[in-house]
C-alpha cells in the first residue's frame, strides 16, 4: 500500500474514533463533562492535528498499528509535561514509544466486524406496509396497530419533534407503540417495555424505529429502521436518565409540572377538576441534556444503516415465517419414538395456532413441501377430530422404514445359528513330525 493510501487509512480510523468518542460524551452528565473538559479539549486538538497537517510516514505507519489511534495520540498529550505548544513534537516522540505496542489494542487484533443485516427503508407509505408487517408476524389483537397510527398522526400533528418518533414492536399477540424519547427515561411505560423485552420473554420480536416525515392525502409516510430488541434494550438501559416529574398542558393554556409519582389515575381527575381537560403530558427526565444526547447518537448510527427496499423486507420476512414453522414441526416429527395419535398409527405434529391465522393457501403448500423435504417421508395434512387446529401427520410404517434398526454384536453373538451354519470341524489328522 502506498503512503498516500496508508494516510488516508489512517485519517478514516481516526474519525471513526472521534465520532465513537463524540458519541460517548453526548451519554455523560453535565458534571462528567466539566470534569472531562482538559481531556475533551485535548482529544480534539489531536484530531484536528491529523487531519489538518500531513502526518509523516514514520506516524502513519506506528498509528496504524492500533485500534485506537485517537486514544494513544491523545494519552500521550495529556500527559505531555512541557510547558509548550509542541503537539507535533510529542506526535513524533510518540512514534518511537514501543512500550505502546503492549499496552493498548492493536489493530491486528481487532475481530473481523460482521453487518448485523439491519436496514433502513426511506419514505414509506406506513399505512400500507405496517399492517403487511403485521401480517408476518401478530396473529392475534391485530386492532392494536390501529391505535398505533392514530398515535403517530396525532404526534405529527403536533410541533414536538419527540412527538414524531416512535419504535413498533410487533409479536406474536399484539403491537406496541413506544414513544423513542420516553424510552430512554429510566421508569416510563414505552422504557419498561423496552426492557421487558429484552429480559422477560424469549419470544423474538419485529421491531423498527419509526421516524414520521409526512401526513397528508397520499397518508401518512415515514422512514422506517429496523432494530434489535436486546440491543436496543441495552442501550437504552445505560444512556436512560431517571423519571422525574411530568409537565401537563391543558387546553386552557395552562401548564402544570407534577411529581410522576403523583400522576397516575387517582390524581388525574382532581387536575381535571382545577384547570380543566388535558390537552398533552409529557415526561420529563432528571437530566434532560443525557436523553437529548441518547437520541443523537442513536439518529446517527441509524443513519449509517444501509438503504433496503421494503418490499423484498416483507418477501424476506414471510420466508423465514414459513421456514421457521417448517423446521419446527420437521424437528417435531423426527424427535418422535413412539406414535402419538390417538389411535397410535401415526405420528403427528401440531401447525402452530399462531401461524394458522396468517397463512395463506399459498404459505400452507409451501410449508407442507418443506416440511415432507426435510424428513424425507410422505406426508399430509389434516385436522384432528374433536381439537382445533390443523396436524401433519406421518404413517408409523413410514417411519418405521426410514432405518431399519441394526442388531447390537451381543445380541448377534446371542443368537443361535441357522441350520447348516455350523463350525468347520478341527482335522484329527495331524502331521507327525
Amino acid at each position: 500500500m502506498d503512503m498516500e493510501k496508508s494516510r488516508q487509512q489512517l485519517i478514516g480510523r481516526l474519525t471513526e474514533n472521534y465520532a465513537d468518542y463524540r458519541a460517548e460524551l453526548l451519554l455523560k452528565d453535565r458534571q462528567e463533562l466539566i470534569d472531562g473538559a482538559d481531556r475533551i479539549a485535548k482529544t480534539a486538538e489531536v484530531f484536528q492535528y491529523f487531519t489538518q497537517h500531513q502526518p509523516t510516514e514514520q506516524e502513519v505507519s506506528y498509528f496504524l498499528k492500533f485500534q485506537n489511534p485517537l486514544e494513544v495520540a491523545a494519552d500521550h498529550w495529556e500527559n505531555c509535561e512541557f510547558e509548550l505548544d509542541a503537539l507535533g513534537a510529542v506526535m513524533a516522540d510518540t512514534a518511537d514509544k514501543a512500550a505502546d505496542l503492549t499496552l493498548y489494542p492493536l489493530s491486528a487484533d481487532a475481530p473481523t466486524h460482521k453487518p448485523d443485516g439491519l436496514q433502513k427503508f426511506v419514505d414509506v407509505d406506513l399505512e400500507t406496509i405496517l399492517p403487511q408487517i403485521m401480517a408476518q408476524k401478530t396473529a392475534f389483537h391485530q386492532k392494536d396497530l390501529s391505535y398505533a397510527l392514530d398515535e403517530m398522526r396525532e404526534g405529527f400533528a403536533r410541533e414536538d419533534p419527540a412527538k414524531r418518533n416512535f419504535v413498533v414492536i410487533f409479536r406474536q399477540s399484539g403491537v406496541d407503540c413506544l414513544n423513542e424519547r420516553d424510552m430512554l427515561i429510566a421508569g416510563t411505560r414505552s422504557y419498561n417495555i423496552c426492557q421487558y423485552y429484552h429480559r422477560h420473554t424469549r419470544e423474538p420480536v419485529l421491531a423498527y424505529s419509526v421516524e414520521l416525515t409526512g401526513d397528508g392525502p397520499n397518508g401518512l409516510r415515514g422512514n422506517l429502521y429496523q432494530q434489535d430488541q436486546h440491543q436496543i434494550a441495552v442501550f437504552a438501559e445505560r444512556a436512560a436518565s431517571p423519571y422525574t416529574d411530568v409537565t401537563v398542558a391543558f387546553y386552557s393554556g395552562k401548564t402544570v409540572r407534577v411529581p410522576e409519582k403523583e400522576y397516575n389515575y387517582e390524581t388525574i381527575p382532581n387536575l381535571k377538576y382545577h384547570y380543566g381537560d388535558i390537552l398533552d403530558a409529557r415526561n420529563e427526565a432528571d437530566d434532560e441534556s443525557v436523553v437529548q444526547g441518547a437520541l443523537h447518537r442513536e439518529h446517527e448510527r441509524r443513519e449509517r444503516m444501509p438503504k433496503g427496499h421494503i418490499a423484498v423486507h416483507v418477501q424476506e420476512l414471510e420466508e423465514a415465517r414459513i421456514q421457521t414453522e417448517a423446521d419446527r414441526l420437521a424437528a417435531a416429527l423426527q424427535s418422535l419414538t413412539e406414535p402419538n395419535t390417538p389411535d397410535k398409527t401415526h405420528f403427528m405434529a401440531e401447525v402452530s395456532p399462531y401461524f394458522l391465522p396468517l397463512a395463506s393457501h399459498d404459505n400452507m403448500h409451501r410449508l407442507f413441501e418443506k416440511v415432507r423435504d426435510q424428513v424425507k417421508q410422505p406426508i399430509y395434512i389434516a385436522p384432528v377430530e374433536g381439537a382445533n387446529g390443523q396436524y401433519i401427520f406421518m404413517r408409523r410404517e413410514e417411519r418405521a422404514q426410514e432405518q431399519p434398526s441394526k442388531p447390537s454384536i451381543k445380541e448377534q453373538l446371542a443368537a443361535k445359528p441357522a441350520p447348516g451354519d455350523q463350525p468347520a470341524a478341527k482335522s484329527k489328522n495331524r502331521e507327525v513330525r
